[in-house]
């Protein structure tokens, strides 16, 4: 009885100490918290009037973006924009995105260097 019974307790030693380590498994949903991942560029440098597309990698639920440039211009909307900028702008331009939903903001920014049309780079 004893061969038994030593062998038992020790499974149920076992047994105890790994049920009792396990963690519960938590609904996995997504947070209405906002966060920005990553801003990133196809170009960082760009002459006069060519483009560069900028995309926003960001979690949250029922998110909304928003784009705006010190300069130059954007086109499109969502998660991936187009920049462009002109002669006037060239130097170094910042794009700014605010993602946003019903519990607040964040924003980003991300800075493209613009170069003259007519600099033989």
């Amino acid at each position: 009885m004893k061969n038994v019974l030593i062998p038992l307790i020790l499974i149920s030693v076992i047994f105890s100490v790994i049920t009792s380590c396990k963690k519960e498994k938590e609904d996995e949903k997504i947070s209405d918290e906002i966060t920005i991942d990553s801003l990133v560029t196809d170009f960082y440098t760009v002459r006069a009037y060519d483009t560069a597309c900028i995309t926003v990698y960001a979690t949250g639920a029922d998110l909304e973006y928003a784009w705006e440039a010190d300069h130059g211009y954007i086109t499109g909307a969502g998660t991936t924009i187009k920049y462009a900028a002109g002669e006037c702008c060239v130097g170094t331009n910042t794009v700014k995105c605010t993602v946003s939903n019903t519990t607040g903001s964040v924003s980003d920014t991300i800075k493209i260097n613009v170069f003259s049309y007519f600099d033989p780079k």
